[in-house]
């Protein structure tokens, strides 16, 4: 293994300084010969309290690998974050400036308009399309800092290449040491496989929760949106009380919609005349387990919460409360994961809904957490990380052995205290939007780039949720081949398996599509064979764990015909796989080559492959 460290360096009362300060020692260790471990501590050595920026650590790539030659793969923060690759001439992903403080780190310094400049949350894979090896750097430690990384390409190759340990600005007073997140590099041949290593070291250094089995159910949201009403939830409860042979749910999960205001999260609106716990039994009676979505960090300013507890909220240098974002209602603000008395009330909402019977939480906008920097949250010495983490665990401690699902949350940070995470973008009723399309936005295409390059994630740092099924014919402007695609791009990824239709109007032609993702949940190994060719990934393979049986999808995400190639050396070298349709059952072809296939826009074809 080579040494990929060329030099480290701390940011200091905004000024960097190398490895010759006396206020800064380098600890650099490897545990096993494939793979450079290196974790830094700063330890202020004068007399008097400074702001530290953080750690960045300037790495080595390839000596004799040109620019052209380079593809990377750059994970993103969030889950709405692109997590996708990019090509020599290319700009980073295009996001929302108005979104952009929950799709990067560090919005300051990033750019979608220079080329060849390119950033990376977590981890990062530089791969040689020439050789196809590749260099992984990623951090493995996630709970005190956020993490990201700055790759710069030109004609010669990489020409910039750093890992950021961010402390945000937090107060370090004399005398007082603070650790990096650990960071590992190492290479290899196969740039997936080694992500599937990487989130394999990631989820033990984080411990990393498991479950039981794949979790399944029903969400309000995908049909109702805010709309929803107690009326509507008694419907479709009945609805799979009548049919639970037919759809073999565990959960019903109440999405927004039921609150007084974002903050007053156990006084219902009057649309839930009967309230939560009304609600919880009806659900139990039915034989099912009652799930309900929240925004645990998210407040309104017509809040009872903030008018009565303003001091609990997320605060700037000048203690000024931060507006995160407008709100139907008035601003939003920040609940401080570190205040005492916050944590306090943290613990008596979920406690309350633990005991009204609640089995399930999804737990959106928990990025709103980090959103307080420069020493702005009520304990000046906490970064980001360790404010959403702080709240997150008392969270965690009342839901007891209950399933907690991460939404619109860094990623890193929470592994280790939820069950379940939001690997993509929200899914929608529509193709994409009319309107222009940056990275991050709920589109198709989006989610499913995002859910088909995580799958590395699922099952290692917890069971991951690609979003809910939607195969009805009402309130949805999805064509029956886009239908079909995203039951596919469900089928092939696996994952946690929530439908979100509402039943009394579904199709039983639709229906069946439902039924058949329902039929056997599991976490298969699967993984995008193209992932540093395009993208949107078109070339998806899927592995059964149990049966070891191979399916493999080619998904069109463009807007006119592909001509798309599976090269079955990338499934299994010097092997003659017999072809089958995998929808339509029609035997094709035995081959050891390629197959090529003309797939129309927003379509898929999916075949079965036995050797």
């Amino acid at each position: 293994m080579n040494n990929r460290l060329l030099t480290a360096a701390i940011e200091v009362d905004g000024q960097w300084h190398g490895t010759d300060s006396s206020e800064f020692t380098l600890q650099i260790f490897t545990e096993v010969e494939d793979m450079q471990m290196i974790r830094a501590t700063f330890t202020n050595n004068s007399d008097k309290t400074v702001c530290f920026g953080g750690f960045r650590f300037d790495l080595a790539a390839w000596d004799d690998v040109q620019g052209p030659r380079i593809r990377i793969y750059r994970e993103g923060w969030t889950m709405t974050s692109a997590a996708a690759s990019v090509r020599y001439g290319e700009c980073d992903f295009e996001a929302d400036p108005d979104y952009l403080k929950y799709a990067v780190t560090n919005p300051e310094e990033y750019s979608c308009s220079i080329q060849n400049h390119f950033s990376a949350e977590h981890v990062a894979v530089l791969n040689d399309s020439k050789t196809d090896n590749c260099i992984l750097a990623g951090f493995v430690t996630s709970a005190d800092q956020l993490t990201r990384l700055t790759i710069e390409l030109n004609e010669s190759g990489v020409s910039h290449f750093s890992a950021f340990s961010s402390g945000d600005g937090i107060e370090v007073d004399p005398g007082e040491k603070i650790e990096s997140e650990e960071l590992i590099i190492f290479e290899g041949s196969n740039g997936y496989f080694m992500l599937q290593k990487y989130a394999d070291i990631w989820g033990q250094r984080m411990n990393a929760l498991s479950w039981p089995h794949v979790p399944t159910g029903w969400c309000s949201w995908y049909y109702y949106f805010s709309d929803v009403t107690e009326k509507d939830m008694l419907e479709n409860i009945d609805f799979l009380r009548e049919h639970r042979e037919e759809y073999p749910l565990e959960y019903i999960q109440l999405d927004a919609g039921y609150e007084s205001a974002n903050g007053d999260w156990l006084t219902c609106n009057e649309k839930f005349p009967g309230g939560l716990k009304f609600l919880a039994d009806k659900t139990r009676e039915a034989g099912f387990k009652p799930a309900i979505w929240l925004a645990p960090f998210m407040v309104d300013e017509n809040s009872e919460l903030f008018k009565n507890h303003p001091d609990w909220m997320v605060h700037d240098s000048n203690g000024k409360i931060i507006n995160i974002t407008p709100g139907k209602k008035g601003p939003r603000v920040a609940l401080d994961g570190t205040h005492p008395e916050a944590q306090e009330y943290l613990r008596k909402v979920f406690s309350t809904l633990v005991e009204y019977g609640y089995e399930y939480v999804k737990l959106d906008f928990m990025v709103y957490a980090c959103c307080g920097t420069g020493g702005a949250y009520y304990d000046r010495k906490a970064t980001r990380a360790q404010a959403l983490r702080r709240g997150l665990a008392v969270i965690r401690e009342a839901m007891q052995d209950k399933f907690i699902l991460g939404c619109t949350t860094p990623l890193g940070q929470v592994i280790g205290l939820v069950n379940g995470e939001r690997i993509g973008t929200d899914i929608t009723p529509y193709w994409r939007p009319d309107r222009k399309i940056y990275k991050e936005a709920p589109t198709i295409p989006n989610v499913c780039r995002n859910m088909i390059n995580r799958c590395y994630m699922n099952g290692r740092l917890w069971v991951s949720d690609p979003d809910t099924h939607i195969a009805r014919s009402d309130n949805n402007k999805l064509t029956e081949n886009e239908v079909i695609l995203w039951t596919y791009a469900l089928y092939l990824t696996g994952g946690m398996m929530l439908l979100s239709d509402r039943f009394e109007t579904l199709s039983p032609e639709r229906a069946k599509l439902s039924k058949m993702l329902l039929a056997k949940p599991s976490i298969p190994d699967t993984r995008p064979l193209d992932i540093f060719d395009r993208e949107f990934p078109a070339v998806w393979l899927r592995r059964d764990r149990d049966t070891d049986r191979i399916l493999a999808g080619l998904f069109n995400l463009e807007d006119k015909d592909q001509e798309l190639e599976l090269d079955f050396d990338k499934v299994k070298s010097d092997v003659k796989f017999t072809v089958k349709d995998f929808i339509s059952g029609e035997e094709l072809q035995e081959t050891n080559s390629k197959l090529m296939v003309t797939v129309a826009p927003h379509s898929c074809r999916i075949f079965e492959l036995n050797s």
